[in-house]
């Protein structure tokens, strides 16, 4: 009779265990790889970031007008002073009220201005680059003349999206001439060099 009890016992905890409901997890939603990283040569010194990148936009809303934004990503290397900033100026369209450009709009942007000129101001049209030392002190390209090399090239423009946003992921080479008067000498000059940086943009 022991035997018997037993028996049944463990049919009974087989039944109850086949009617327990189990959890569907759904498989893992892929996100986008956002590559980062940046080597440049500053005045025959070199400038590497890998690692870190942020993703921000600066806009205008104009309702029933055009709308203005401005794009930007900052390369860094975590725990080490300074870094990168990479502006694209700028994008003007008619807003429909979601404060964003369409996603039609927002890549014809891109690849229509694959080799920008350098901006001369927040009005103007173009690519803006900022180098913060290891000081703090914050590098601006800048436009007048000078005997550095200007050039600003995106050598692969990528269109992707996931569950965190749309970006536009990049591949960029570029030369600049970089102005600072923080150091007592009115628009001390700096040759940004033979710089390579892969990162993107939100569109946010």
């Amino acid at each position: 009779m022991k035997k018997l009890y037993f028996i049944l016992s463990i049919s009974g905890l087989a039944a109850l265990t086949a009617c327990t409901d189990h959890e569907i997890v759904p498989p893992p939603v892929p996100l986008v790889d956002l590559n980062c990283e940046c080597d440049a040569m500053i005045n025959d010194s070199s400038v590497i970031y890998v690692d870190s990148c942020s993703y921000s936009s600066e806009k205008t809303i104009v309702s029933g007008g055009i709308s203005n934004a401005r794009y930007q990503t900052r390369i860094w290397t975590e725990g080490i002073p300074g870094g990168l900033d990479i502006e694209i100026r700028s994008l003007n369209w008619s807003d429909d009220g979601s404060n964003n450009p369409s996603l039609d709009e927002w890549k014809s942007f891109f690849m229509d201005n694959t080799t920008p000129d350098y901006s001369g101001g927040v009005s103007h049209n173009g690519i803006y680059v900022e180098w913060t030392d290891l000081n703090g002190n914050i590098w601006k390209s800048d436009t007048s003349a000078s005997v550095c090399v200007e050039s600003f090239i995106f050598n692969t423009l990528i269109q992707e999206s996931d569950t965190t946003g749309k970006y536009m992921q990049f591949d960029a080479t570029f030369d600049c001439k970089l102005i600072n008067s923080d150091y007592g000498v009115i628009d001390s000059v700096k040759c940004l060099e033979n710089a390579h940086v892969r990162s993107a943009f939100r569109l946010q």
